[in-house]
């Protein structure tokens, strides 16, 4: 599932980076006028997955470069100047969007756009160490860069990654206040669920020929639903705990038969290809109806606060057919 940087290859990451220092060159001459110059805004030293930054005490043009930077960005109402949407804003999910405002886009997560992110002139980037450790350096030359490692993190993993980005952007406060709120509105989804527990469930995404990609047991949502106390399918167990996912053909879905199944779904992800097949047919999901076609963008993408509280509940929802009051979109922060 991983889509590196390297296979750009150091002479095409060396053109644009050298493109990208002759732009921060021209716009440093546009600025510096002969005025004298500026006293430095106070910084600060922010550690990260490749080592530390000096960024600005109050940074006020942030640039994200993986969904959910996005989405903890959301999550305090922060708009960021620049964040990458893969070129279609509807990759990010509405209520993304629609906490963060007008941004401007910067490329794709895998290829993020090095000389549009200049043009933006920022004061942070935050990058993400599974796709940009191979050009920290062409983005630290264009300004403090941050990198933290949230595209295949779990629930705790995620939530200590939101901990970091709300010191980068210096509101740790804040950001610990909505984690607080987060975990209590999580606690009020896991009480709408059975007392003895529930059907199992597993999450799966469509591929090609039939074949599924199975969540495994230490992935995001499986862990978001057993903190809502959804009992995960423990056939799931049979992939590695710091496994995201495993591809398998139908007849390996059927070994596990979970009684319920969450399937992720987009426009170019769909069962299609399943439902002919007598093997769906026969899984006891199918069979008793308990297939619930979910969101891929919410539910595999975002990977942030926002999105957490909102898969929880539409899985307790679909799996319970009750919430908790004012269910149904993530609520205001204090």
């Amino acid at each position: 599932m991983s889509h590196r940087i390297g296979h750009w290859g150091k002479r095409g990451w060396g053109a644009i980076s050298a493109l990208v220092l002759s732009i921060v060159l021209l716009a440093g001459c546009a600025t510096g006028g002969g005025g004298g110059e500026e006293a430095p805004a106070p910084t600060r030293t922010v550690a990260h997955d490749l080592g530390a930054s000096a960024v600005p005490d109050k940074p006020q043009r942030i640039v994200a470069l993986e969904f959910p930077y996005v989405d903890m960005l959301a999550s305090l109402r922060v708009t960021p100047v620049g964040a990458v949407d893969d070129g279609d804003p509807e990759n990010l999910i509405p209520e993304v969007r629609n906490r963060i405002g007008k941004w401007e886009s910067v490329g794709s997560r895998s290829e993020p756009n090095l000389e549009q992110i200049a043009r933006l002139k920022p004061d942070l980037i935050i990058a993400d160490n599974e796709r940009h450790a191979g050009i920290y350096h062409e983005l630290s030359a264009i300004a403090p860069t941050v990198v933290f490692t949230a595209r295949y993190a779990g629930y705790e993993e995620t939530l200590d990654v939101a901990r970091k980005v709300g010191d980068a952007i210096n509101k740790p406060a804040e950001m610990n206040a909505e984690i607080t709120r987060l975990n209590g509105r999580l606690d009020e989804f896991a009480r709408t669920a059975p007392q003895g527990g529930g059907r199992d469930a597993l999450a799966v995404i469509p591929r090609d020929h039939g074949t599924a990609q199975v969540l495994g047991e230490g992935s995001y949502v499986a862990e978001i639903l057993r903190r809502v106390r959804v009992t995960y399918a423990p056939e799931a167990a049979a992939y590695p705990e710091n496994s995201d996912s495993s591809s398998v053909g139908l007849e390996g879905l059927a070994q596990i038969n979970p009684a319920v199944l969450f399937v992720m779904t987009d426009a170019k992800t769909t069962t299609k290809d399943w439902e002919a097949a007598p093997v769906w047919q026969n899984l006891s999901a199918v069979a008793a109806g308990d297939v619930h076609s979910v969101n891929r963008a919410l539910w595999t993408r975002s990977r942030g606060l926002v999105s957490m509280e909102l898969i929880a509940e539409e899985a307790t929802r679909l799996l319970y057919e009750r919430a908790p009051a004012n269910a149904g979109q993530p609520q205001q922060p204090n």
